[in-house]
């Protein structure tokens, strides 16, 4: 397999412009087109299929080729290499064929002029057509390398007889038998030497796409007229006067047929052996070991698949890549496929239902953006919410979790999910915390990260998986102060893409939020470069996809995503009849003008945001909903009103306070909204940070917004 030259050729089409760089899932895409290529000298060509209607595009790459002096030069430099030219004329090409191209003063892919792309869809360049034609002529050359020397002028059969003839050549010159020329490619010790290994050879037993391939390529036997000719008589039910009967017909055959009969039976036994169906008749017990059903069996051949790409497997490339699954029947292979991969042991794993791979390499450099939300600043803890700790447990990771902060101080983080919480206090209290940062599990105190690194509400934290068994992770801060609101917005619009097209399979049953992040995970997001927003962030209208959020925090197919992020419940609208707002107007009578006039506007502002009862205490407005409030609209109209920071929150203050001397039952539910009013310095932030309305900086500083606000209050 010249996995080499699939490799350079892709690399060859992107460095030099003539194809649109790919991700990772556009490659496997392009892989599985239905397309029929076509190699000739100096173009490539495909028919491509588009979409199910059975039209055609045909896409066609064409090369100048090298003329016959400069193919002379080739094989000459060839020849001089007795250990290159072993290895092709024993058929093998390796990646010194383009060292020794480059030697002969030419180049093994050609550059300049005399390279010309085309498609009939018409598309210029880089439409999905020549993806498909890159990928598909990649798989090929890995297949029969000569495909490309054939593009490039110089057929198999015809470059290896002009390589003996300068083997043949240099023989004479040297003035002895050529056979000493040639020892290195008849040594009797190595030849049955071989670079492939053979386990490595896919068998796939079964159906082949021509049947009886094998006699066509033989031709017709050499048989006399009179010998090729065979009866048998077979047993054929004939209908006469009303009745069915049962009766012994000649049947003429030739001995191809014959032979095609015998071929069928004997190929169909061998492909039942080869995937345990039947033992052997020559034994008289079974074979020795245990027998696999074909679920283990599969799960055997994921895994061997996984160790060789070093990466994700989707279970659709085990159907033709293993040799048990590419022998199912279509009908149940898919299902077997899925069953077998949720069997994997650790640490392999199964993602989103349609990925394989290993946990070391999933993880390993991993890296995941969080800011800290307004809950988690007021706790003082991390919450079990994140992006970060949701994919680590997805992964098989058991918190705590061992952690770097800046300046290299060790700790342990605590971010277990509600159901752990108790057995993560009892361990933190046997063990306590490396550098005395407090307990863990002790919601009282700090967990030992905010003790690090006392963080802000807005603050950055770059979480790195600096080491995966045993995992410990590496934290950096970054202020709010220096980060960029643009910097995530590539990645999450990436992202958003990956997870929408995977939510229009089945737009009202959604994706769940463990699966979108599994997703990401195998799609190659939370690396260096492509570190994506927390998951509940994506059905934002900055992002450019229509995702929303549905019921039990799945992600459904929407035009309307922004308002899915909405948070609270809008009661029926509550009529006093005008006295609760005469009775705080008397309230602000002791109050500056000024003072009077901001509390007004902002009362009546959180009014038709919450047009319920305020001081029914047992439906009472949500913190949720005030802190969407008080981050995304009071600065709003706070500039529009031109208030200061102090001056907006002393005016919310002032309501809260007024609705719990109304009604002192309220005390204990506005008590959290009176401490919101006291974060000067966040508010602070967000008004002076606040850019023109209705512009697309306005919708990122609004996204920014909801990322402090958090999934429990923004969903």
């Amino acid at each position: 397999m010249a996995d080499w030259l699939s490799e350079r050729w892709l690399t060859y089409l992107q460095r030099e412009l003539l194809l649109l760089p790919m991700t990772p899932g556009q490659q496997k895409s392009a892989g599985r087109g239905d397309a029929r290529l076509e190699f000739a000298r100096g173009a490539i060509t495909a028919q491509v299929g588009v979409g199910r209607s059975g039209t055609t595009a045909t896409a066609t790459m064409r090369f100048k080729p090298l003329g016959q002096r400069e193919w002379r030069r080739i094989e000459e430099a060839i020849a001089r290499d007795p250990e290159a030219a072993r290895r092709l004329l024993s058929g093998s090409l390796g990646p010194e064929l383009e060292d020794l191209v480059n030697q002969a003063g030419f180049s093994l892919f050609p550059r300049g002029h005399g390279r010309q792309f085309r498609c009939t869809c018409g598309e210029r360049w880089g439409c999905r057509h020549q993806r498909v034609l890159a990928v598909r002529a990649a798989q090929s050359f890995a297949a029969n390398p000569f495909l490309w020397l054939q593009v490039l002028g110089r057929g198999r059969e015809e470059l290896l007889a002009g390589v003996r003839a300068n083997l043949a050549d240099q023989a004479r010159a040297a003035g002895h038998m050529p056979a000493a020329a040639l020892a290195p490619l008849l040594d009797p010790d190595r030849f049955l030497e071989t670079e492939t290994d053979p386990s490595s050879i896919p068998v796939r037993p079964g159906d082949a796409a021509v049947p009886d391939a094998l006699l066509k390529v033989l031709g017709p036997l050499p048989l006399d007229p009179h010998l090729n000719r065979t009866r048998r008589y077979e047993v054929v039910r004939v209908t006469r006067w009303g009745s069915t009967f049962h009766v012994h017909q000649a049947v003429e055959e030739t001995a191809e047929q014959v032979l095609a009969r015998y071929y069928s039976a004997i190929s169909a036994g061998a492909a039942a052996l080869a995937r345990g169906e039947r033992t052997p008749v020559y034994r008289d017990e079974p074979l020795p070991g245990r027998r696999l059903p074909p679920r283990e069996r599969i799960a055997g051949e994921i895994m061997a698949l996984v160790d060789e790409r070093g990466g994700c497997v989707e279970l659709e490339e085990v159907l033709t890549s293993c040799p048990t699954a590419a022998a199912l029947p279509d009908d149940t292979a898919y299902q077997t496929v899925q069953d077998a991969a949720a069997h994997l042991p650790d640490p392999y794993l199964l993602l989103a239902g349609h990925y394989a791979a290993r946990r070391d390499t999933l993880l390993a450099g991993a890296t995941f953006r969080h800011v800290i939300t307004w809950p988690e600043w007021q706790a003082r803890r991390l919450s079990p919410s994140g992006d970060w700790f949701l994919a680590l447990t997805l992964a098989g990771c058991r918190p705590p979790f061992a952690v770097e902060v800046d300046g290299g101080h060790a700790a342990r983080t605590v971010g277990g999910a509600a159901a752990d919480r108790t057995r993560l206090a009892a361990e933190g209290a046997a063990g306590g915390a490396a550098g005395g940062s407090g307990v863990l599990g002790d919601p009282a105190r700090p967990d030992p990260a905010f003790a690090a690194l006392r963080p802000e509400v807005g603050d950055e934290l770059r979480l790195t998986v600096v080491q995966v068994e045993p995992l410990r992770l590496s934290v950096q801060l970054h202020r709010r102060a220096g980060r960029d609101l643009l910097d995530p917005l590539p990645a999450d619009q990436a992202a958003a893409r990956i997870v929408a097209t995977k939510v229009s399979v089945d737009p009202y049953r959604g994706l769940s939020e463990a699966e979108a992040i599994q997703l990401l995970l195998a799609e190659g997001f939370y690396r260096p470069g492509r570190v994506p927003d927390p998951v509940w962030l994506l059905p934002f209208p900055a992002v450019g996809e229509a995702l929303r959020w549905g019921p039990d925090r799945r992600l459904v197919a929407s035009y309307w995503g922004r308002a899915s992020l909405q948070p609270g419940i809008t009661h029926d609208h509550w009529r006093d009849g005008g006295q609760l707002a005469a009775g705080f107007a008397r309230f602000l009578a002791e109050f500056p003008p000024r003072e009077q006039r901001a509390a007004s506007v902002l009362a009546e502002a959180w009014a038709e945001r919450w047009p319920g009862n305020p001081l029914d205490p047992l439906r009472p407005p949500p913190l949720g909903a005030f802190l969407h409030f008080l981050l995304n609209r009071v600065p709003v109209i706070a500039r529009q009103a031109k208030l200061s920071a102090e001056g907006t929150l002393q005016a919310m203050r002032l309501l809260f306070r007024y609705l719990v001397q109304v009604s002192p039952a309220m005390a204990a539910a506005y008590a959290p909204f009176l401490a919101a009013c006291e974060a000067v310095e966040p508010f602070r932030h967000r008004l002076e940070t606040l850019p023109p309305l209705h512009t697309p900086e306005f919708q990122l500083w609004e996204m920014e917004g909801f990322r402090w606000l958090g999934p429990e209050l923004s969903l």
